[in-house]
């Protein structure tokens, strides 16, 4: 039957329908040609981050994965170090889940490692607009296990690592952790400072999750909101400690280094400061002496 010859409630029907589907095509269209255009901006702002080969203190390694991607990531090693084996720190980058970079951690992991006398490994995960976030949790557990298995080569104690995360970094942090465990691997501290926990779940979390440690933010609302997960913590018996700095901003850690201090589009005034600074080194210096204690 042709259309002119179908009743006028058809041919309605139709046409609705047909308006419908080239609406959801051209929405479609729309939201496709935004998706590419917002990827294509966040990894401009990205590459802004990346430094030089020649500028980077630490060293450039990737790690390579079984039948998946490698993943990169930047070592550093006491200027000390000597025949013993020491611990790790995972020092995990924040930026929202689709910003930052592993070089915006280089000045900051070359100090903790020799005032901690620790092997600092920062991570390259991919971000959330190109992979989903569990993808980057799963890359950071396979840097973690990699240098469990390549530990005599490295210098270092498995049973003496730590994941420490800034904000969408502590997310990563948090989850890779529960990762680790299911995976037969536990950590022996975990650091969380002003971190996203939203999406975080105590009840994935086994009765051994390694003890934590909060750093909050007194005038950010991201550090008061992860209360609430705090208490879920302490209310599923697990071990966990909190230190708040009341006059601390969000970022006030990781952003008081040369790294944090490239000229930008916004303001950071507020967060980059002799005061916030000040906090920085303290809560650095209270973070290794808790570390110390696992």
């Amino acid at each position: 039957m042709k259309f002119k010859e179908l009743p006028k409630k058809w041919k309605r029907k139709i046409v609705i329908l047909s308006f419908i589907s080239a609406l959801f095509l051209l929405l479609l269209v729309i939201f496709n040609i935004f998706l590419v255009s917002y990827r294509a901006e966040n990894e401009r702002q990205r590459v802004k981050l990346v430094k030089d080969d020649s500028e980077l203190i630490g060293e450039r390694i990737e790690i390579q994965r079984d039948g998946t991607a490698s993943v990169k990531a930047n070592l550093y090693v006491p200027d000390s170090m000597n025949d013993e084996r020491l611990p790790v720190v995972f020092n995990i980058h924040g930026g929202g889940f689709v910003g930052g970079d592993a070089d915006v951690l280089d000045t900051q992991s070359e100090r903790i490692a020799n005032e901690w006398n620790v092997v600092v490994v920062t991570i390259n995960y991919t971000k959330a607009d190109v992979k989903p976030i569990s993808y980057g949790s799963e890359e950071i557990r396979d840097v973690v296990l990699y240098f469990a298995d390549n530990a005599e080569v490295y210098g270092v104690d498995p049973s003496k690592f730590t994941l420490m995360g800034y904000s969408a970094g502590a997310y990563y942090a948090a989850d890779s952790t529960r990762l680790l465990q299911l995976a037969d691997f536990d950590m022996a501290s975990l650091v969380l400072c002003y971190p996203w926990t939203t999406g975080l779940k105590v009840d994935k979390l086994e009765k051994d999750f390694p003890p934590t440690l909060f750093i909050l933010s007194g005038q950010d609302p991201i550090s008061q909101k992860a209360k609430s997960y705090v208490k879920d913590m302490e209310s599923a018996g697990l071990e966990v400690e909190v230190i708040e700095y009341e006059n601390a901003v969000h970022s006030f850690i990781e952003s008081n280094n040369p790294e944090g201090m490239v000229e930008g589009t916004v303001d950071m005034s507020d967060v980059i400061n002799t005061e916030q600074e000040s906090l920085a080194r303290e809560a650095e210096a209270a973070i290794s002496e808790w570390i110390k204690l696992r």
